[in-house]
């Protein structure tokens, strides 16, 4: 399979719409320039040790216009006995932003600390600020809350970057990339390891009354056994499950490449399922050729190059902004919440309440607008596996949406 970084493969897909028919004098068209937003986001891992819970943060601008080492000035943390401000607080401290290493990774802080084992139960809930500074004096704080439950303090490991020693707490994996198990307290027991070998298959779309398929297999194809020091390099695709019997379960999927951005041209072609026929999905899966495959839908599709640029900008965007933020036990692409963020865009507003997460999608304020709704999945393998509620109502949303991709039409997409 040919591999071709991204901006190369786009570069090559606007050459061939230069270059095919008749030489014609260009208009130049402006460029309409949006501005991006930072929007900083937390992940979090944790261990137990010294009857504590020794929490690790990482902060990070997910649109990587930011970066948040930079303009951060300190981090806040609190252990509520709930979600509210108004609630009683058990925990308070403040921390100063670490200084800069060399192994540090730009645009990522790390921050750690430690809670004492009584108040991590439920339902006591981590509140944490994360301050900014902005211009002048003023200064910007941004909240997070993670939920404080009693099984936590059974987890006594760390999965680590043999890199640079940085707790792993995103949901994915290179085949390229080296691992540790660190251990901690007395009992150092080897972790356990399932790997799931199965293929995923897209979200369905939000209007389908079919099932989707269960989210593993009943049982693992191998398993693995590491214990603390030992170098880990998941050589095969898929998913692997840490620890799967236990409460505090952890799932890593294994891609390879680049993931979650898009490096072959077979990754150019396989996201295009949301907005093509059946027709065009058996002629584009079905080419000896994806790079020539992918050139010609878009072409096609765009008209001029121009829209072309502009239709491919935004979509492969999209669908490496979906792998980052919305991998589950399969590509993030290929989840509920990725199909809907690939077609429709960023929600116009986003909320969570409990395990449901709500998004709205609308024009202006006092325009119609459209809801989905994603529960979360009692998985014990993944925080992160959302299923959309899905109904006949998104039908005419869906495809007339789809329809401007289709046409072309890249305002309001």
């Amino acid at each position: 399979m040919t591999r071709i970084p991204l901006p190369f493969a786009l570069l090559l897909i606007l050459l061939g719409l230069h270059a095919c028919g008749t030489p014609q004098a260009t208009r130049l068209q402006p460029v309409v320039v949006r501005p991006v937003v930072p929007e900083i986001a937390m992940k979090h891992t944790f261990y137990e040790a010294n009857d504590s819970l020794h929490v690790h943060l990482k902060f990070e601008d997910e649109q990587e216009v930011m970066d948040v080492l930079q303009s951060a000035t300190a981090v806040e943390y609190f252990v509520k006995t709930g979600l509210s401000d108004r609630d009683k607080v058990l925990v308070a401290d403040s921390l100063v932003k670490p200084s800069r290493k060399i192994t540090d990774v730009e645009g990522e802080l790390h921050i750690a600390f430690a809670l004492p084992a009584s108040v991590v139960t439920e339902p006591n809930i981590l509140h944490v600020r994360l301050w900014q500074a902005l211009v002048g004096q003023e200064r910007m704080a941004v909240r997070f809350r993670v939920p404080l439950k009693a099984q936590m303090l059974d987890k006594n490991y760390l999965l680590v970057k043999a890199s640079d020693d940085k707790p792993i707490t995103k949901e994915y994996a290179n085949t390229s990339e080296k691992l540790f198990i660190k251990q901690y307290g007395t009992q150092n027991n080897p972790v356990n390891i399932h790997y799931y070998n199965t293929e995923f298959s897209p979200a369905l779309p939000p209007m389908s009354t079919r099932q989707e398929p269960m989210a593993l297999p009943m049982n693992a194809a191998d398993t693995l056994h590491y214990s603390t020091g030992d170098t880990i390099k998941f050589n095969k695709e898929g998913l692997y499950v840490l620890e799967p019997s236990s409460a505090f379960a952890k799932s890593l999927l294994v891609q390879k490449g680049a993931y979650p951005q898009i490096t072959m041209a077979q990754e150019l072609l396989q996201p295009l399922i949301y907005i093509t026929t059946s027709t065009e999905r058996e002629a584009l899966f079905r080419t000896s050729n994806p790079k020539e495959a992918v050139d010609n839908f878009w072409l096609k599709v765009a008209g001029d190059k121009a829209t072309a640029r502009e239709l491919i900008r935004t979509y492969y965007s999209r669908v490496e902004r979906a792998n980052k933020l919305f991998t589950c036990h399969k590509p993030g692409w290929t989840s509920d919440r990725g199909m809907i963020y690939i077609v429709f865009g960023k929600p116009s507003t986003m909320s969570q309440t409990g395990n449901t997460e709500t998004w709205i999608y609308r024009e202006a304020e006092a325009s119609p607008y459209i809801k989905f709704v994603f529960n979360k999945k009692g998985d014990n393998f993944t925080e992160n596996h959302y299923e959309l509620v899905r109904h006949r109502d998104y039908e005419e949303s869906w495809y007339s949406t789809v329809a401007k991709w289709r046409a072309g039409i890249t305002d309001n997409l």
